[in-house]
């Protein structure tokens, strides 16, 4: 138990220091305002606050998480502490030469995603431009290493204090943005397809997708058999998201009624969880996230409660907003299109927190790590460059007790990508030692 003391109580407060001691720590704490309660305890404590108490450690505090507003600010590198930038710079007295809880909070909370104002075409946060990857931090789970640095400073000066072992978890994620080629896509798609195969003599493709049509088996998109034995064969855990929006530019899936787009799933949800991929179209209007949620449940006879945004189309407060009201307590969406890495900074789920409400929230986030589209597609990688980058990340992840969770999609896994699937299982392979 460490008893920690604050001038005020505020829920940002609150939220923080949960965050890092209980989620990452895993230490019971205690807070409290009262500052002879804190001066007269002797249990290990800590002081944040503006004034050094002279008592147990004092981490001196900046204004952040006492404010409830929201304002356009972004930190400035001020020095550096044990090779990370400090962005909030405290005076001589404290433990620490940054007020790591004004930092975990910045970063966790995604606090400059919201008063940002540039976005790509997809009306996506750009990661290039993000604090973490201007200053070299985007590819470090650096939340958790600065905790664990500071965990340290507090066993130094109690030594009694004892901090849960985190163990390392690897979990395989599967979208489905695509679940056939050709199958069950409709006389009109497949018709003007086979014209346009024809027309630039792509016989092999043509040959493809007439044998698709007539056995949905035969599929190159039908990877899932695969898929699954290897998850079987490493006892890897493994979970689907599926779109299931009506069909749009960026939203491809067979109608939500086809019975080879149903079977399909059904087939999955009984081995596998299955969450909600929602449309692209849902960025835009997340009041679509509700009846997607339906659609979903309604096929796999199963309640739905983890999702991850089609394009990674995230906005806040509203998606995570319209989750919590259709009963999605987890979400998988933190990661960018272009980056891997650690876009919330942390590796570890915890929960989110509301800022233009100023409230935590149900909602569990977990970080992303590495999708097989950002490295092949966006970064131009070879399959190997790739590999040495996606164990890059799992090693820091190990080193921190993270959890570890891969993007793939079920395309990835046709023939033509040979390279991409062994880089998967070596993924699979390396999680396990």
């Amino acid at each position: 138990m460490i008893l920690i003391y604050t001038h005020n109580i505020s829920p940002r407060a609150q939220y923080t220091i949960d965050l890092v001691f209980g989620t990452v720590l895993g230490i019971a704490y205690r807070i409290t305002n009262d500052s002879a309660e804190y001066v007269m305890s002797d249990l290990p404590k800590l002081a944040y606050t503006v004034e050094n108490l002279n008592s147990g450690m004092f981490l001196e505090s900046s204004n952040l998480l006492f404010e409830a507003d929201m304002r356009k600010q972004r930190p400035v590198k001020t020095g550096e502490y044990k090779g990370f930038p400090i962005f909030f710079p405290c005076g001589s007295t404290s433990c620490l030469p940054y007020d790591l809880f004004a930092t975990v909070f910045y970063t966790a909370t995604r606090y400059e995603e919201y008063v940002a104002s540039d976005s790509d075409r997809h009306g996506r946060f750009v990661g290039e431009t993000s604090l973490e990857y201007g200053h070299k931090l985007l590819q470090r789970p650096f939340l958790n290493e600065l905790i664990l640095d500071f965990s340290e400073l507090l066993q130094k000066q109690f030594p009694a204090l004892t901090f849960a072992k985190k163990t390392f978890a690897f979990l395989s994620t599967i979208d489905i943005d695509n679940v056939f080629a050709y199958a069950h896509k409709g006389l009109m798609r497949n018709v003007g397809g086979l014209a346009k195969d024809l027309l630039a003599f792509d016989f092999a493709r043509v040959r493809e997708r007439l044998a698709a049509n007539a056995n949905e088996q035969k599929d190159p998109y039908n990877t899932f058999a695969r898929i699954n034995a290897m998850a079987r064969e490493t006892a890897t855990r493994l979970q689907y998201f599926v779109l299931i929006g009506d069909y749009a530019a960026y939203d491809k899936n067979p109608h939500h009624a086809n019975r080879g787009f149903r079977k399909v799933l059904q087939s999955l949800s009984v081995e596998f969880p299955v969450g909600l991929h929602p449309s692209y179209r849902s960025g835009d209007d997340p009041a679509l996230i509700a009846e997607e949620k339906r659609r979903l449940e309604a096929v796999i006879g199963k309640p739905v409660t983890s999702a991850r945004c089609h394009f990674l189309r995230v906005r806040f407060p509203e998606t995570y907003r319209a989750f919590l009201e259709t009963g999605i307590t987890d979400d998988y969406t933190m990661i960018y299109a272009s980056q891997c890495g650690f876009r919330t900074g942390l590796c570890v789920p915890y929960r989110w927190f509301d800022l233009r409400r100023n409230e935590v929230t149900a909602l569990t986030i977990h970080t992303s790590t590495v999708m097989e589209g950002t490295l092949r597609d966006y970064n131009g990688l070879s399959p190997a460059d790739a590999q040495h980058e996606a164990l890059s990340l799992m090693e820091q992840v190990k080193h921190v007790g993270g959890e570890f969770i891969s993007i793939f999609h079920n395309d990835s896994f046709v023939p033509a990508q040979h390279a991409w699937v062994s880089l998967y299982q070596t993924l699979l392979s390396k999680s396990k030692q």
